[in-house]
């Protein structure tokens, strides 16, 4: 574990030195910081600043004088490491390599992969236009209700109801859910999103239509439709971007398929299956 924590912080430590090797500095690149024979620019810190996220640029542009402060602290422990011999030290050899290794594999999937995977506003079309069925709406309902604690009280909101009461006055005057400031309007779902004998009773009206009381585990409801709409085909806009990234998996996997192919090819892989350890059979695995 601690081999690991080591690993990991030098990566980091040795990738940080070399991106930040300074340059010498111009008229026009003024020093912020010196360490030894090391110096720290304008250029330096705005080059670092671009590669990082904007959520980090954000932080940095806040403090920049600590950033800098990190910045140092990293240049004195990598010369400090460097002049104590340290990267000639096995394990820090051993380190950079597979860092390099991984640094380089993923270049070269940079290159050949995802440079390559290309998806035009035809190719999106078509595929929206073959598989339509593909990308329908589901059903879906709008109710409103009132909901009490008591069962007497929900009696006598039904009686005032039929009596030709607004359901919306009387869901905003008795209701104690937190949709009586609207009315009681819980707005749209489909099948499977709420309360299962609240769906169950809703989806038997029609719109406009009252329901009896219904009890759940939330106390007595009154329900009203007031809305469904039927099922449909979604527009073009709102599955282009879906469409856009699932076609870019989809060319992604075959580029690296097809990478992978020629390389063993090339490089004529063989495998002794007969010297591979046999598979562990890991019961607790099994069970899940």
């Amino acid at each position: 574990m601690k081999k690991t924590t080591f690993t990991i912080a030098l990566i980091s430590i040795v990738l940080i030195a070399v991106s930040g090797c300074a340059k010498k500095p111009d008229a026009n690149n003024k020093v912020i910081a010196r360490v030894s024979n090391t110096v720290i620019t304008e250029k330096d810190l705005q080059a670092k600043i671009a590669k990082m996220p904007p959520y980090y640029q954000n932080i940095v542009s806040k403090n920049p004088k600590l950033y800098i402060e990190d910045i140092i602290v990293e240049t004195m422990c990598y010369e400090e490491g460097v002049r104590k011999g340290l990267d000639r030290d096995k394990e820090v050899k051993e380190v950079v390599n597979e860092a390099k290794k991984k640094i380089v594999m993923a270049k070269l999937i940079k290159n050949e992969v995802e440079d390559k995977v290309v998806v035009t506003e035809d190719e999106i079309k078509k595929f929206y236009d073959e598989h339509k069925d593909e990308f329908k709406s589901p059903p879906m309902w709008r109710a409103s209700h009132i909901l009490v604690a008591d069962e007497k009280d929900a009696k006598t909101i039904l009686d005032d109801l039929a009596r030709g009461g607004n359901f919306e006055e009387m869901a905003k005057a008795h209701s104690i859910d937190a949709t009586a400031s609207r009315g009681g309007d819980v707005g749209f779902f489909r099948e499977g999103q709420i309360v299962p004998d609240f769906e169950k009773a809703a989806l038997k009206l029609e719109v406009g239509q009252t329901s009896g009381i219904v009890q759940t585990q939330f106390g007595y409801h009154i329900i009203k439709l007031t809305d469904k709409k039927e099922p449909g085909a979604k527009s073009y806009e709102e599955v282009k971007r879906a469409i856009e990234a699932n076609l870019k998996k989809e060319k992604r996997t075959a580029l690296f398929n097809a990478l992978v192919l020629n390389l063993k090819n090339k490089y004529g892989v063989e495998v002794n299956e007969d010297v591979l350890p046999a598979p562990i059979n890991n019961k607790a695995d099994d069970k899940k």
